[in-house]
């Protein structure tokens, strides 16, 4: 993420942080109380998604979403669903592990959400997320987007070679420790 003074929807001059992908959707906007749109995240964007998710590269990354409005447009319901293609850095050999990332989520916005009033809140998987604050009547759902696919990432990818034996047999006698099953013991023994 960058830093730095940008225009942000509430239409106020504010120091504030620029997210990775960013698509403001105004209430206005929904028609009918429906929208769909797609998004195809711009080189600048994939790069910046690449950056804070530290993956080699992110070629490509797509999005389609149907927003939902209440009659009175106090309230949005976004459905989405995304894909994208990433290179990854193997854990253990450090070689690129490319993949394809999908997923899919709801998220709830309303109005009744003030963002000086979010408070900590102790999550309970088997309860939905509280709903995410619409501000002068927009909402950022790129914001959303970007922390959906974080969590979509493989946290520990492997590469196809990754063969943590053939690392031990390669170090030989030098594992004759108590440590001798800690990967990191291993790859330190080999250099």
């Amino acid at each position: 993420m960058t830093e730095g003074t940008d225009q942000n929807i509430s239409g106020k001059d504010t120091p504030t942080t620029t997210p990775e992908i960013s698509r403001v959707i105004k209430i206005d906007d929904i028609k009918a109380n429906h929208l769909e749109l797609d998004i195809e995240a711009t080189e600048n964007e994939c790069q910046a998604l690449a950056k804070r998710f530290d993956l080699i590269e992110l070629g490509k990354f797509s999005a389609h979403l149907i927003c939902t409005s209440s009659p009175k447009h106090t309230e949005v319901q976004v459905k989405a669903s995304f894909t994208a293609n990433v290179i990854q850095r193997c854990v253990v050999t450090l070689e690129p592990v490319p993949a394809e990332v999908t997923g899919s989520y709801r998220c709830d916005y309303s109005v009744d959400i003030l963002p000086e009033d979010i408070e900590i809140i102790e999550f309970d998987s088997a309860t939905d997320d509280p709903p995410e604050a619409i501000i002068d009547g927009a909402f950022d759902a790129g914001i959303m987007l970007t922390e959906q696919f974080g969590l979509e990432l493989e946290p520990f990818p492997r590469s196809p070679k990754a063969d943590f034996d053939a690392l031990k047999m390669a170090a030989g006698d030098k594992l004759d420790t108590a440590e001798s099953n800690n990967p990191f013991a291993v790859l330190k023994k080999v250099k």
